[in-house]
């Protein structure tokens, strides 16, 4: 993590003052966001959607009988057993052309048999039948959108009638080519409001007499899409594609970390496909990118190869057989797991984060994950979680208990590895902080270039303001604030990786902190919500708070 930390900033809202001294990263619910978190009208997932998709493994124009072994594999391994059972076929399976009385139509060279045929052919075997398409005028392909086959924009009714007439049982609905003349995938569209596009064929489908699961794959592109996609889907992807490589989890991992506020039973923040097993990542990746995917409620979609001549790596298949692990992704709480700590990016002790959430029957879960390229000690302190003390403590990679746990434990864990703990018999830590005073940005010292703005009735919370134009070597600096005390860091981050994402995109910008003229430390703070004027919170150091870093922070917008 640290080795490739991208040298830009934040915005600064404010900073307030409260009893103690350590460093967590928390975040701020607004009141404002509980009124967000009404599911869709029906719940057609009561838990994380889990099965197989084609696209991540063999591309756009898979085939009838690829599916078919592919299908195969899901029972043959048993994974079907253990809930992978919805089999989607991605892009490409269209006919270039409508019938004549404008209906989608499958690629019968691809699709001999049909569509229906296929459908009826998984659900004898006991699997659903997942579908593809898109809101925008043609689907999204791998060959430089050349191929051009009819997506459903404006034709919403009609394929949502062909699609339940068809025996489908979910569909993936993409975001290519939503408007022609902007390319097959603008990441910065001119369209005010994406939510209309896919609220048409939320509509279509719940004008169905067949239960059709709505995944919403828009990437995240504009504003507040938690909060009207988790009014009318099923999932929704947060981000751009996945890629096959360890920076694709850092990245998605620190973009997700929002959507806590409108994730529940019946909606789902979409982390994309699985790409265990896809000979990527190292089994202690592979266990990291399960572990993270699993604790935020993300539908579970494999995209390794299954058939008998491309059989699953075993140590990969163990991995996506975890009962434990699973139990934790299908809890009927349907809670998205929060970062609880995350510790500063460069310092010996710094490097990992402390994740937890709830469970049914009081239980807490939480995972401590090692970014570092090299083995290392790592503490859990209780108190991050709120917790005094564990009577019980599951090891769930381990398979073992490990409990009882008193305030702090420790652990080793090798390079880019995860500690899961399943914990009960919970004592709840004693809540002694108190808020002292609230410090806006805006009455701080600012220096070169740096900015105080006005934000949005309602945004920016709680200060209504926030500093922007932090230039390289520009201070925000609080004066005469009384020593002894947490400092908490109110801070804007919406600098999504869209374009980046193929590349280094972190999700991440810097927060560098000194106090009093002492050891400068830097945090990578993930997305902190919906827009550029959403904050998150931070707490850290003592008496005056001096922030700075190499990059440019964002104007406001």
């Amino acid at each position: 993590m640290s080795e490739r930390a991208k040298q830009t900033n934040p915005s600064v809202a404010g900073i307030m003052i409260s009893q103690t001294l350590f460093l967590i990263l928390s975040f701020l619910l607004a009141c404002s966001d509980i009124t967000q978190r009404a599911a869709a009208a029906t719940i057609r997932t009561p838990t994380p959607l889990m099965g197989w998709n084609s696209y991540n493994h063999y591309g756009c124009y898979p085939n009838e009988t690829l599916i078919k072994a592919n299908a195969a594999g899901l029972l043959a391994h048993g994974l079907a057993d253990l809930g992978y059972n919805t089999v989607t076929v991605d892009c490409g399976w269209p006919a270039k052309e409508r019938t004549p009385a404008g209906r989608l139509t499958w690629n019968a060279t691809l699709f001999p048999s049909g569509f229906p045929a296929l459908g009826d052919w998984l659900h004898e075997r006991g699997l659903k039948f997942g579908l593809y398409s898109g809101g925008g005028k043609w689907e999204c392909d791998n060959v430089d959108g050349e191929a051009k086959l009819p997506a459903s924009l404006g034709k919403e009714r009609e394929d949502a009638r062909s699609f339940a007439d068809w025996g489908g049982d979910t569909l993936k609905y993409d975001n290519c080519w939503a408007n022609v003349s902007e390319g097959i995938s603008n990441y910065h569209p001119s369209e005010r409001d994406p939510s209309t596009r896919f609220r048409a064929m939320a509509d279509a489908l719940n004008a169905q007499n067949r239960s059709i699961v709505y995944q919403i794959c828009q990437w995240g592109v504009g504003n507040d899409l938690g909060r009207w996609a988790a009014q009318i889907g099923d999932s929704w992807r947060i981000s751009n594609d996945i890629v096959n490589n360890w920076q694709s989890i850092w990245r998605i991992a620190n973009q997700v970390v929002p959507f806590w506020r409108h994730t529940g039973v019946g909606r789902y923040a979409d982390m994309d496909m699985l790409i265990v097993g896809l000979k990527a990542l190292t089994p202690a990746q592979e266990r990291t990118h399960f572990t993270l995917w699993s604790l935020a409620k993300s539908p579970l979609v494999l995209g390794l190869p299954l058939t008998s001549t491309e059989p699953p790596p075993a140590s990969s298949l163990a991995i996506l057989s975890n009962r434990a692990v699973l139990a934790i992704n299908q809890d009927a709480l349907g809670q998205q797991a929060r970062l609880a700590r995350r510790y500063d990016a460069d310092s010996p002790a710094g490097g990992y984060d402390v994740w937890a959430g709830e469970l049914t029957e009081g239980r807490t879960v939480a995972a401590v994950v090692n970014w570092r390229n090299a083995s290392r000690d790592v503490v859990l302190d209780l108190s991050a979680l709120g917790l005094h003390k564990a009577d019980a403590a599951y090891d769930v990679w381990a398979d073992e208990e490990v409990g009882p746990l008193d305030a702090r434990a420790q652990f080793r864990l090798d390079a880019h590895d995860v500690k899961l703990l399943v914990l009960g018999g919970l004592t709840p830590a004693q809540q002694n902080l108190t808020q002292k005073a609230y410090y806006a940005a805006t009455s701080a010292s600012l220096t070169r270039g740096a900015r105080a703005v006005s934000c949005a009735p309602g945004a920016c919370l709680p200060a209504g303001s926030k500093v922007t134009d932090l230039a390289p070597g520009a201070d925000v600096t609080f004066e005469n604030v009384a020593g002894g005390q947490q400092l908490v860091l109110d801070y804007v981050n919406y600098d999504v990786a869209l374009e980046s994402a193929w590349t280094d995109g972190t999700n991440t910008r810097n927060v560098t902190v000194s106090v009093n003229g002492g050891e400068a430390r830097r945090w990578e703070v993930p997305i902190s919500g919906g827009n550029w004027e959403e904050a998150a919170r931070m707490r850290a150091g003592t008496s005056s708070l001096w922030a700075w870093t190499r990059g440019w922070a964002p104007r406001s917008r």
